[in-house]
């Protein structure tokens, strides 16, 4: 009898040991994943010919080869030409300054040129231009002294420029052609007065056309939207050389020197 109640008192534990339940805090770690880049290895090379003492190259930067560029030249010189403006299909550009201009302030001219963007380095150019000249003091040719009036010009063209780099800055080439129409509105008033020995173009009111074909070159700087460029060249007006034959601007026969800054703008 003894036993059994040894043996009840000990289940009787087991069970109420068994009923306790302690509660246990475990802490949690949350650890994020860092990526640390690691810079290419530079290698060192030495160069050694015949029994000449080792020579240590300059250090290069090791680039991966791309498609662009197979054999992974360093082409870091590039990046501040890279390509990352925004490219606009259509551009708009105005003349700030034109040479007929810094020679003679008497000279009128207003101008520029809508440009069709079909890549980074091909364009088509729609040309403008309005000039204008009075008689001026001095002048061999166009004289106040002698002439009243004005002559002016009206040209509008097509050309084609190739920039050859697609990238902010860029050289580029141009070509093309202007047809111009010639207004001449001036009196030579020495017409009037038959006692002086008069050899110049008498008096004249009429419209003129003719063409002038044009080769440019320049340096571009694009923006994510402004441009800003410096152009230079030549262009050749077949055109009446009755009058205007040293002036060697937009205004004159033969050859007509240009140099112009503009700006332009991105449309679209």
């Amino acid at each position: 009898m003894k036993n059994l109640s040894i043996i009840l008192l000990f289940c009787i534990s087991a069970i109420y040991a068994s009923s306790i339940r302690d509660t246990v805090y475990v802490e949690q770690v949350i650890r994020d994943t860092v990526y640390i880049p690691i810079k290419s290895k530079t290698d060192t090379i030495y160069i050694k010919k015949d029994d000449a003492p080792a020579v240590q190259a300059p250090q290069q930067k090791c680039c991966t080869p791309t498609e662009n560029n197979p054999l992974g030249a360093d082409t870091t010189k590039y990046l501040r030409n890279d390509t990352s403006y925004t490219h606009y299909n259509l551009y708009l550009h105005f003349d700030l300054v034109s040479i007929p201009w810094l020679i003679d302030t008497t000279f009128t001219s207003v101008g520029g040129n809508i440009e069709a963007s079909f890549s980074r380095k091909i364009s088509a150019m729609l040309n403008f231009r309005y000039s204008k000249m009075l008689p001026q003091p001095g002048s061999k040719e166009f004289n106040d002294a002698i002439y009243e009036g004005y002559i002016s010009q009206f040209d509008i063209g097509l050309g084609f420029r190739h920039y050859l780099r697609p990238s902010k800055y860029s050289f580029y080439l141009e070509c093309g052609g202007n047809v111009i129409i010639r207004k001449y509105d001036y009196i030579n008033t020495w017409d009037e007065k038959p006692n002086l020995y008069n050899d110049r173009p008498h008096t004249r009111h009429d419209t003129g056309t003719s063409v002038a074909p044009y080769l440019h070159a320049g340096h571009a700087f694009r923006g994510n939207r402004a441009t800003f460029g410096f152009e230079y060249g030549f262009s050749y007006g077949f055109i009446d050389k009755e009058l205007l034959q040293k002036e060697t601007s937009y205004i004159s026969a033969g050859v007509q020197l240009d140099l112009r800054l503009n700006i332009g703008v991105g449309i679209f």
